[in-house]
């Protein structure tokens, strides 16, 4: 059985969680519920669990900050929250899984099958260190090869590894995954869609010219208008540019034309 706590500031999401949970997970335990994240934080530097499900917006502490003043993370975390986009990027960038409020039945069981799979992963510490960093926090614990908040995360099966964007030169969809084609040649193929890489990089200075593509702006060397229009990369591949954000890309080169 796998110890379970469910932290969030709304009774009645702290009870629906629960029936989902009791009525299709048998092998997780709900040891403990929280509305109140002063106590959540005090049970669990005092108790060791399997898994947190944290509400990210709550009155007082969020479940960032929770998660800020413990000194060691031994257990897996499924954040809950209605929207944030900026802590969903964190945690997209971190490797880490949530879920948007309301719970969909299908996504929460698709959650606990990763977290059965991964439960005991070392990476844990160093994933949830990576989520704090995004969000400019200190961490308390002192990391060797710290991760800093420039990196985003790749997960394998028995592995997550962590990549600098601007090591990427672009990122090609391949159905349900994307290929990412860095400086040194490699390339990382990764279990996300191109929407989810479009999301996170776009901050980062990568734009996305074609439905198949997001590209590193910064490794274009040059535009051809050639055969409806594209990009050449730096490694010399050619990004084809839809009909749609064309205009777009030709304001990127408006000085130079």
């Amino acid at each position: 059985m796998f110890k379970t706590v469910i932290i969030d500031d709304e009774t009645n999401c702290v009870e629906v969680m629960e029936i989902l949970i009791r009525q299709n997970f048998t092998d997780l335990d709900i040891v403990a519920t929280f509305t109140s994240s002063k106590k959540a934080l005090e049970y669990l530097q005092q108790n060791n669990v399997d898994l947190v499900f944290l509400d990210i917006q709550m009155p007082f502490m969020t479940g960032i900050d929770l998660l800020h003043k413990l000194d060691k993370y031994n257990f897996n975390v499924v954040f809950t929250t209605a929207f944030d986009q900026y802590a969903i990027n964190a945690i997209k960038l971190s490797a880490l899984d949530y879920l948007l409020k309301p719970i969909d039945e299908e996504l929460l069981r698709k959650a606990i099958e990763k977290f059965r799979k991964i439960k005991g992963d070392a990476n844990i510490q160093n994933q949830l260190t990576a989520l704090l960093q995004q969000y400019n926090l200190p961490v308390n614990t002192p990391q060797t090869n710290t991760i800093t908040n420039n990196k985003i995360a790749v997960g394998f099966q028995d592995k997550i590894l962590f990549y600098d964007p601007q090591e990427i030169i672009y990122c090609h969809s391949n159905d349900n995954y994307t290929t990412l084609t860095m400086l040194n040649g490699e390339k990382v193929i990764a279990s996300k869609t191109i929407k989810y890489y479009e999301d996170i990089l776009t901050p980062m200075g990568f734009i996305r010219p074609h439905q198949s593509y997001v590209i590193n702006a910064k490794y274009i060397q040059q535009y051809s208008k050639k055969d409806g229009g594209f990009l050449v990369m730096s490694d010399g591949t050619s990004i084809p540019v839809s009909r749609q954000r064309k205009e777009e890309i030709l304001q990127m080169f408006k000085g130079d034309m």
